[in-house]
């Protein structure tokens, strides 16, 4: 669908202008705040992001006729409603309790899009909202949270394979203990700080690899399995070398050089699962040819 096309459908959707107008001016209004805290780099990737998910589900709005909720879409929308009523009673002082306000936002616009708009439409509207309205302005907060369980995870996954590597290793969280050296696992090392940009690269990967949703959703799925393994693989190849080339690899050049490997090894195994998906979807297709 060209540009042209797609301005002259979605003019003929004024609801449509809305839901978009107002989701991107909250995703305007969030990544202008992490632009203040000095994160402008993960604001214009998620200002990106964002810009994708709302042109997909403004494609939804233009090439869907405006359904009537029906009896359950109408009982469904009040609930949201009420839920929403009793998430603005919770306190915003704390993180926990102060997204409430985010989420009952988010669940505000999707019961008005529920309402007036229909089912259809009202899921191909959730993912924009709750990225513009609950993880851009707590994006910190969201990646301290997965910080943790990333480090933990690529920290088992390292030790086991160097333990069958026959070398001797203990770990503890996220921190490996060798004879010779300890390894502390940062934030900074766990490949969150490249979170953003992944996400984004792998939702362009999974929007031009597969046709149907199940399939970008089963894909994309994969993000944070591929970000570990990549992690796993850097931490395995910095014990490796250290144990060659010694104290040099944990300087600046080297480090750096393995995290571009870590990045593109994650890459490269979130496009194989992608491939292996594909392959999948087109033998299912030629055998049900042959039926």
């Amino acid at each position: 669908m060209s540009v042209k096309l797609f301005s002259i459908r979605l003019i003929r959707h004024p609801l449509g202008m809305l839901y978009g107008i107002l989701l991107f001016a909250i995703a305007i209004s969030a990544a202008l705040s992490m632009v203040g805290s000095g994160a402008w780099d993960a604001a214009l990737v998620d200002l990106l992001m964002a810009g994708i998910l709302i042109t997909f589900m403004l494609r939804t709005v233009i090439g869907t006729f405006r359904q009537s909720p029906g009896v359950v879409g109408v009982l469904v929308s009040w609930g949201m409603l009420l839920l929403v009523n009793l998430l603005s009673l919770l306190s915003v002082h704390e993180f926990f309790w102060g997204i409430s306000s985010a989420v009952a936002f988010s669940l505000l616009i999707c019961a008005f899009v529920l309402h007036f708009s229909g089912p259809v439409v009202a899921l191909s509207c959730l993912a924009p909202t709750l990225w513009c309205c609950v993880f851009m302005p707590y994006h910190e907060e969201f990646m301290l949270l997965i910080s943790y369980p990333l480090r933990m995870s690529a920290t088992a996954l390292s030790a086991g394979i160097l333990q069958l590597l026959q070398i001797d290793v203990a770990y503890a969280g996220s921190s490996l203990r060798l004879p010779e050296l300890n390894i502390a696992i940062t934030d900074a090392c766990s490949g969150i700080s490249q979170l953003d940009a992944f996400i984004l690269i792998a939702c362009i990967a999974v929007i031009m690899m597969h046709r149907t949703t199940r399939w970008k959703l089963i894909h994309f799925a994969f993000v944070i399995p591929a970000i570990i393994v990549g992690n796993t693989v850097r931490i395995v190849l910095t014990v490796l070398l250290f144990r060659l080339f010694g104290e040099v690899v944990l300087e600046s050049t080297w480090h750096l050089a393995l995290g571009y490997v870590q990045l593109i090894l994650a890459f490269l195994v979130f496009l194989a699962v992608g491939e292996l998906f594909r392959s999948e979807t087109r033998n299912s297709a030629g055998e049900e040819e042959k039926r």
